[in-house]
């Protein structure tokens, strides 16, 4: 999430615009790299939403034979040109990536809103199921707002889904929203009143109990100071087995530059094949 949320939730109010989810996002449309520059192997992927809007993504094949897709949900700042270097790694580890932006973020037509979004990610689920992952492991990892956002889209769609990551997610809107307006100075004050206006419809804690029975690992550090370690340990608890919940080093945009906590990552993606395999032989 980024910071200049705790403004933009102030400002919203102040003008009384009625508070809702959609302050939560914060797109940018010009995609600032090109993976080309990079001399890196990667195609565009287009696919349609519900609502019949063109949403854009880019596909990354592994560098080697694949073993299986991993789907990333990323958060809720700018677009794929600034997060997909957070997983592109993985490709040189065996795995394809695809990582797509929801509507209204880069290339991706229309304008974010919470049930919108979380129908794209319907979209992007079953688009990778249906052309991606040739009938290997599909597994999805999400971060901050995308790793909330893939709590309740797994618990309600949980077809094709083998595992899931959760980076940082958080647990309430309202609990999110108090928390960063009292991180503020200048919004402390609002941090009541403004958060009970947000849509907790979509509550992550309300549907963890729903995940189906995959492997889930949920992913915190004590560094990050926007989304506080209590919001995801509350959701690891309510958890159904099996599950895991390992800490990480670095703040809240810096998790995916440390080496160990990719190992982290990379250690219970093969975990999972490992032991599916092992299942399919049994």
């Amino acid at each position: 999430m980024n910071r200049t949320l705790f403004h933009t939730i102030l400002l919203a109010a102040l003008t009384l615009t009625t508070g809702c989810t959609q302050l939560f996002f914060q797109p940018t449309k010009e995609l600032l790299v090109d993976p080309a520059q990079f001399n890196i192997k990667y195609e565009n992927i287009y696919f349609k939403s519900s609502d019949n809007l063109n949403l854009h993504g880019w596909w990354f094949p592994s560098e080697k034979k694949s073993k299986a897709l991993v789907l990333f949900l990323h958060g809720n700042a700018q677009n794929i040109s600034t997060h997909s270097s957070a997983v592109h790694w993985l490709t040189r580890h065996e795995f394809d990536v695809f990582i797509f932006d929801y509507r209204g973020y880069g290339l991706s037509e229309g304008t974010p809103q919470l049930d919108m979004v979380i129908d794209d990610i319907y979209q992007a689920y079953n688009y990778s199921n249906k052309n991606l992952t040739e009938n290997k492991k599909l597994f999805v990892v999400g971060q901050s707002l995308g790793a909330s956002m893939g709590i309740y889209s797994i618990a309600q769609q949980p077809e094709g889904i083998d595992g899931a990551i959760f980076i940082s997610p958080f647990s309430d809107y309202r609990d999110i929203t108090q928390y960063a307006l009292s991180n503020n100075w200048l919004t402390w004050a609002f941090q009541w009143p403004l958060s009970l206006t947000m849509n907790n419809d979509y509550r992550p804690l309300d549907y963890v109990q729903q995940l189906p029975r995959i492997p889930l690992l949920y992913l915190y550090s004590q560094g990050d100071r926007v989304i506080p370690p209590y919001q995801v340990h509350e959701l690891y608890k309510k958890s159904r087995h099996p599950k895991t919940i390992e800490q990480l080093q670095g703040s809240h945009n810096s998790l995916f530059e440390f080496e160990a906590n990719r190992q982290i990552i990379l250690q219970h993606l093969n975990k999972w094949l490992e032991n599916s395999s092992l299942d399919i032989n049994r």
